[in-house]
């Protein structure tokens, strides 16, 4: 059984607009991303070839491969990271990714969404399917046949958002405790 080194991560810290250095390039077309997971790489796939898919196309993680017993009751027992990208595992499968914010690695939703768009080019690309909430100060959901996909905006004022907010982040599947994830 391999050991791995205990660093907590701060997915806290990514969101706030703190971003790790990239070790390696990232993809020059972006990935394309839904309820599911990555066009490249599905939730529920083994830690293992996760992290080496992930490697392949992204490079060096920039954040390595860390345990983390304090969010195992929300699901994570375990966080790698590339530059702005948060990649969640539990019981050594794929729960979670959360992106943003930041640009790399370069990502957008099937229907097109990407990091940094206003909210009014979600709710034209996904129609009553977009749900918002002030919650945790303001975050966005969108149901699709292939799961949930949601994330933070920015600005962050816990009032109703404005067409002209940002999509902040863009998370799928388990991305850590309630307070924490959107």
């Amino acid at each position: 059984m391999r050991t791995r080194s205990f660093v907590l991560v701060s997915a806290t810290a990514s969101l706030i607009g703190g971003s790790l250095l990239a070790s390696g390039a990232a993809a020059s077309t972006p990935l394309n991303l839904d309820g599911g997971g990555l066009s490249i790489l599905h939730l529920g796939a083994s830690e293992t070839h996760s992290v080496t898919t992930l490697t392949r196309v992204l490079g060096r993680p920039s954040a390595p491969l860390t345990a983390t017993p304090a969010l195992r009751l929300c699901g994570v027992s375990a966080t790698v990271g590339w530059t702005s990208m948060n990649v969640f595992f539990n019981h050594n499968r794929l729960v979670g990714m959360s992106f943003g914010p930041g640009h790399s690695p370069r990502i957008q939703t099937t229907a097109g969404l990407k990091l940094g768009d206003p909210l009014s080019r979600a709710r034209t690309l996904y129609g009553k399917r977009l749900t918002t909430s002030t919650s945790q100060g303001g975050v966005w959901f969108v149901t699709t046949s292939a799961g949930r996909i949601g994330g933070f905006l920015n600005p962050s004022t816990g009032a109703p958002p404005a067409s002209t907010a940002k999509i902040w982040t863009i998370d799928v599947g388990v991305v850590g405790c309630p307070a924490e994830s959107p």
